[in-house]
């Protein structure tokens, strides 16, 4: 009788395992703004077309820099609208402290990112940065920090914040990977999801360039179905695949694909390439060819 109820037993858990392939649930939290909504928009549905679990978090702030940031942590604002995706669905709060959503779960990953039009310059990192890695450290020690890259605008952007760059791409991209390069450098944070690289190289074919405005829907706010597919998958590869070690190929793991006009399998299939692309390397461009 024991026997059997032991065989039972295995066999229910056998079939549990077929059905949910990765069962440790990732957590994930983004201090950021409208760029780090864009990048965490699919994260979790192309995580659950994977058989991963996860929990995402997003504090939003408006164009928030981490100058802005910082503030708010230091005065504890009421200043963030909250999104979170579960299981249940995605919520939103506002009025939400800092404080609050760090505390909210037992986060593996918190992620910080400069504010887009400021990418590029580096004095405007510190010291900043790493005042919010101490003041998140005290809060989760054991969580692990990252670098979210963000991306250049789009060649006819209109943002204000072009000017910065001379209202030129390459010089807005090369001046982002420069000062994310020095960022790792000069802080402990050793993790960086590289989404401008790899939107960047969506950029290189004619067909991933070809949607929206050069993969952005306004100039420099992800479009809404490749562009934040690009970055979704991009935190996905850097923080679940590969820090995890999990065996999981986005090729043929991932099945989520967004349901937009643009939308399509092929167009996915190039998007992950850019995304493999960026990992492999990160600073600089990998032009995509059409297979």
């Amino acid at each position: 009788m024991i026997n059997k109820t032991i065989s039972l037993v295995l066999t229910l858990m056998m079939l549990v395992g077929a059905q949910v392939k990765y069962p440790v649930t990732v957590k994930i939290l983004s201090i950021g703004n409208s760029f780090s909504q864009d990048a965490l928009y699919y994260l979790y549905d192309i995580a659950e077309s994977a058989g991963v679990n996860v929990v995402i978090g997003n504090l939003y702030y408006s164009g928030g820099s981490l100058k802005i940031h910082d503030a708010n942590a230091k005065k504890n604002t009421k200043a963030y609208s909250y999104h979170k995706w579960t299981s249940e669905g995605m919520t939103a709060e506002k009025d939400k402290t800092m404080k609050e959503a760090i505390l909210d779960e037992k986060w593996d990953y918190i992620t910080f990112q400069q504010s887009s039009e400021d990418s590029g310059l580096y004095g405007t990192y510190q010291p900043y940065l790493n005042n919010l890695i101490n003041y998140v450290k005290a809060l989760r020690p054991d969580a692990k920090f990252a670098l979210n890259m963000t991306w250049a605008y789009s060649e006819n952007s209109r943002n204000n914040g072009f000017a910065n760059y001379n209202y030129s791409q390459f010089n807005m991209y090369r001046s982002i990977t420069e000062a994310y390069k020095q960022a790792l450098d000069e802080t402990e944070i050793d993790i960086l999801i590289p989404c401008g690289t790899a939107i960047q190289n969506g950029r290189t074919s004619e067909y991933l360039n070809a949607v929206g405005d050069q993969l952005t829907s306004d100039g420099y706010h992800l479009d809404e179905g490749m562009g934040r597919y690009i970055a979704g998958l991009t935190f996905f590869e850097t923080l679940i695949v590969r820090d995890k070690n999990l065996d999981i190929n986005i090729y043929d793991d991932v099945t989520f694909i967004p349901n937009a006009k643009n939308g399509t399998e092929e167009l996915a299939s190039v998007a992950k390439k850019a995304v493999i692309e960026a990992m492999r390397y990160p600073y600089i461009p990998t032009k995509l060819r059409a297979d």
